[in-house]
């Protein structure tokens, strides 16, 4: 006879005995534990569960198929296994009445605590409509005489309804002996006073969320049931596919005809609507009212669920009550956000639901799509209103809506939501919308997209050539975009004329003002700062600065570069400053608006000295500001990150930037980034005394320059300096010191015509070192003291650190020679200090190994998780722990690096060479 049998006749024989002559029905099964079998170990969720002994309620709730039976089975074994009782009660629809439940309750406790229990079930076989608080007081002063903890599952508390039965289970979770714990498994939330129980620490929740395999447990899983069918690839499609539902994994390993190939081939074409996932998905819906079925049949075409948005899709006022229904069921319905206000389908129930729905001829589904169309218009979100639109047939509404929208998009500076739209339309319709095609020209000439922007902007001139050639306004804005595509691609000669036709001719204020700031970039890369200053701009109103926000933003960038120019840099990040306000207030924080004048405060930061807030600055906004600002912007950002990395003493983290720095400019065809990282590169190079790589750099950068030629100052004169800057730091190092002098006396008078100020101090300061170097002290010492003056009242710190060892001979020498002055001696000691901390890092770089041995080996594993991109829940489940032990052993790496977000950390670790990503 079997243990289960055992237990069987005993309880039998038990309840015979007490009942006497009265008997209600029972069944024996539902007080015995489940034993599901082929469970897969899941050791990060019976962790989860391991505080319920301090707790008091710990509730499992998810839809149908997500394993709470399984993790109920598996902890209370584990329970009985520690010696704890374990009363266990499998809840049906038959037992949603108060008597009915306490009896079941009574006969579970009695099972797992012989003896405990029997009064209870005594009165309730004498009188049948006795108050559940006389049982539970019988049932409660029992259990107090238990010495072990006793744990009450109750699996499928969703069944219960009845107010009695969730008054009883209140009143048992409050006056219960403290050893004494509940568990439901469930789909729904249970009417219990669970806030309370939260506010006192005495609950346990896991979520569907939580319930889903990770990747992890989905690879043990297979390995378990079909070992070394699918190769890693497959099973991680596989696990996004199903998002980790055990259920739906359980589903398709479990064909009978699924192995090898088939399996495979089964993986890559899966969707809610094949067999047997379809099956299985309509066994759950049937089991809804019908009205609950139609609701999300019509809500199906829908990639986010709001009750606002499904009552206009659906015509029911009902709406929110129904979504607020499907998400107390769990119908595979994912909270987005934690207000709760919008939702989305599990990806293969909406596949499911999408299929039946387009197999139902009663729903007229061009019409849902329409409704949602008018819905996302009227709360002005475009890009969902024009999806649908599409969707509906109703593409002249679509174009109607672009019409609106698609200037007001460019001219606040959301690109990308455009240039999206331009893939949904065939080229045959948008033939015919001049407005509409104008504008994804800007869009494209703005998001770097060179060649496509100058090609449609042609298309669009002879299109308006060939059929209504008095367009003069379209014609004057093709002329915009090209001045602006241009002077984008640094070719700032070519551009300069186009944009000034278009400022002299324009009527369009966005127009003419973009090529305003074009004029203004081409005259201050050629060094007129004059003719920068009286270039014209059209004022806008407050309204129309917040309207035209990229405009206002690039202007107060282009001033703010003027500014930097001349070592001015407090105006230029009052400059920079405001263009940030005015991105902020008109687009947002998180806007390439806002990335333009982040990515040049970031350089002001650094220059002052301020390393991490410089990084701060940039950390997070480095894939708008490669993908969508200006040259100027990316220069500084890889400036910043690179410096940023060379000033921690992690040089391959440098180099590396400087590559990448690199690359982008080779496909961009932007010479002058290009040019920018090989001199940093060189700069590296030759600070650690490495010749021969510094050589190699200085040649590709005499290279570049000849394929950058420029006969006039232009953006590509810079390029050129570049090249002397370093061949000249070269030959200073080679011993050269006349060839160096000679090529930095060019650089300087170059440079000071241009009214370049920062390049023309670079220059002065390896001009100085090899004079001093030279043995020419006097004029060495005299030259670096006027750079030093400059550079005190302007703020220059870190950059002349950077330039090396060539900085610590000629401030000493300088200093001793004196008559500095004391503002002037107060900022040389603070050189002196920088200088001293460098040459001591450069010696024995400390700060890798000091931050290592900080960092425990847990903390640092969740660091490496974190530059993989992992959240916080994932990094849990990959390391079985809990979520909130991943947020304390983040709070102290953020203290141990000194930074507050997730990103500033990767970045300061990788920085530090604490981790390593591709």
């Amino acid at each position: 006879m079997t243990q289960a049998s055992s237990n069987h006749d005993a309880i039998g024989a038990g309840i015979g005995a007490l009942a006497g002559e009265r008997q209600l029905p029972f069944l024996a099964t539902k007080i015995v534990p489940a034993r599901p079998g082929g469970l897969v170990d899941r050791p990060r969720l019976l962790a989860m569960l391991s505080g319920l002994p301090a707790r008091r309620l710990g509730v499992i709730k998810a839809p149908a198929g997500f394993g709470k039976t399984s993790l109920a089975a598996a902890w209370a074994e584990q329970l009985e296994q520690d010696g704890c009782a374990v009363a266990w009660l499998t809840i049906d629809s038959d037992d949603d009445e108060a008597t009915r439940f306490l009896f079941y309750l009574s006969q579970a406790v009695r099972h797992a605590c012989p003896g405990v229990g029997a009064g209870a079930i005594e009165l309730i076989l004498e009188n049948n409509l006795i108050d559940p608080p006389a049982v539970l007081s019988s049932l409660i002063n029992d259990l107090t005489e238990v010495e072990e903890d006793v744990y009450f599952f109750f699996e499928d508390y969703h069944w219960l309804s009845a107010s009695r039965i969730h008054q009883t289970v209140a009143y048992f979770l409050k006056h219960a002996p403290s050893h004494c714990h509940v568990v439901l498994t469930t789909r729904t939330e249970p009417p219990l006073p669970l806030a309370t129980l939260r506010a006192q620490n005495q609950l346990i929740e896991i979520d569907a969320a939580a319930l889903r395999f990770d990747m992890q447990e989905t690879l043990a899983f297979l390995d378990r049931t079909r070992p070394g069918v699918l190769e890693l690839s497959e099973a991680q499609l596989l696990q996004r596919k199903t998002e980790g539902w055990p259920a739906a994994l359980r589903i398709i390993v479990s064909m009978a005809s699924q192995s090898g190939p088939d399996l495979k081939d089964y993986v890559h074409s899966l969707s809610g609507s094949q067999r047997p996932i379809a099956a299985y998905l309509t066994e759950m819906l049937d089991a809804l009212p019908v009205e609950l079925v139609d609701f999300m049949l019509r809500t199906a075409i829908l990639d986010q669920l709001s009750g606002p948005l499904c009552e206009a899709v659906t015509g029911a006022s009902s709406s929110r009550a129904i979504l607020a229904s499907l998400a107390q069921r769990q119908m595979l319905l994912t909270p987005l956000g934690n207000d709760g206000v919008w939702h989305r389908y599990h990806t293969l129930l909406a596949e499911y639901l999408r299929q039946r729905l387009e197999a139902d001829g009663d729903i007229e589904i061009p019409e849902l799509h329409r409704r949602a169309s008018l819905w996302y218009a009227s709360q002005e979100l475009w890009t969902e209103a024009v999806q649908h639109a599409i969707a509906a047939g109703d593409s002249d509404r679509a174009i109607g809506w672009i019409k609106n929208c698609a200037m007001a998009l460019i001219t606040r500076g959301d690109l990308f939501t455009l240039l999206e739209w331009q893939r949904l339309f065939p080229g045959e319709l948008m033939r015919g919308q001049p407005e509409v095609r104008m504008a994804i020209a800007w869009g494209l000439a703005l998001a770097l997209r060179f060649e496509e922007a100058l090609q449609l902007s042609t298309e669009i001139q002879q299109d308006v050539d060939a059929k209504d050639p008095r367009r003069s306004d379209l014609l004057s804005e093709c002329l915009a975009i090209r001045a602006l595509t241009i002077g984008l691609m640094d070719d700032t000669e070519r551009a300069l004329p186009l944009a000034q036709d278009c400022v002299n001719n324009s009527s369009d204020p966005w127009a003419a003002n973009v090529a305003s700031n074009v004029v203004r970039f081409c005259h201050l890369k050629a060094g007129d700062l004059k003719q920068f200053h009286a270039t014209p701009w059209i004022p806008y109103s407050i309204e129309e600065d917040r309207r035209n926000a990229f405009a206002s933003v690039y202007r107060r960038c282009l001033q703010g570069l003027a500014e930097e120019r001349q070592i001015r840099l407090a105006a230029a990040d009052a400059q920079y400053r405001e263009g940030l306000r005015i991105a902020e207030q008109g687009v947002g924080p998180n806007s390439v608006a806002a990335a333009l004048p982040a990515s040049l405060i970031a350089r002001i930061r650094y220059e002052e000295g301020q390393i991490d807030e410089a990084e701060a600055w940039i950390i997070d906004r480095v894939p708008l500001i490669i993908s969508g600002t200006m040259h100027e912007c990316v220069i500084s950002a890889y400036f910043v990150l690179a410096r940023v990395a060379g000033a921690r003493m992690n040089m391959e983290r440098a180099r590396t930037v400087l590559e990448q720095a690199e690359n982008q400019g080779v496909a961009r065809g932007w010479g002058r980034l290009s040019a920018g990282a090989m001199a940093e590169q060189a700069r590296l190079y030759l600070n650690d005394g490495r010749i021969d790589e510094a050589a190699g750099c200085a040649d590709r950068l005499e290279r570049l320059a000849r394929k950058y030629p420029a006969a006039r100052p232009c953006a590509w004169s810079e390029i050129e300096w570049y090249h002397k800057l370093s061949r000249a730091h070269l030959l200073g190092q080679q011993g050269r010191h006349d060839d160096a002098i000679s090529i930095l006396q060019v650089l300087q008078r170059e440079t000071e015509a241009a009214q370049h100020r920062y390049f023309l101090i670079r220059s002065a300061i390896h001009l100085s070192a090899v004079q001093l170097n030279a043995g020419k002290v006097a004029e060495a010492t005299n030259r670096f003291r006027r750079v030093l003056t400059a550079c005190a009242a302007a703020g220059l710190y870190q950059s002349i650190l950077d330039e090396g060892p060539i900085i610590d001979q000629i401030l000493r020498t300088t200093q001793a020679n004196g008559n500095l002055g004391a503002d002037l001696t107060s900022y040389v000691d603070r050189l002196m200090t920088g200088v001293e901390r460098a040459r001591q890092d450069r010696l024995a770089p400390i700060s890798k190994p000091h931050l290592l041995g900080a960092l425990s080996p847990r903390e640092t594993d969740i660091l490496q998780l974190i530059a993989h991109g992992l959240s916080n829940k994932e990094i849990a489940r990959r390391l079985d722990i809990g979520p909130e032990t991943v947020k304390s052993h983040l709070k102290s790496v953020f203290t141990k690096l000194g930074v507050e977000r997730r990103s500033q950390a990767v970045s300061r670790a990788q920085t530090l060479g604490l981790v390593i990503t591709e």
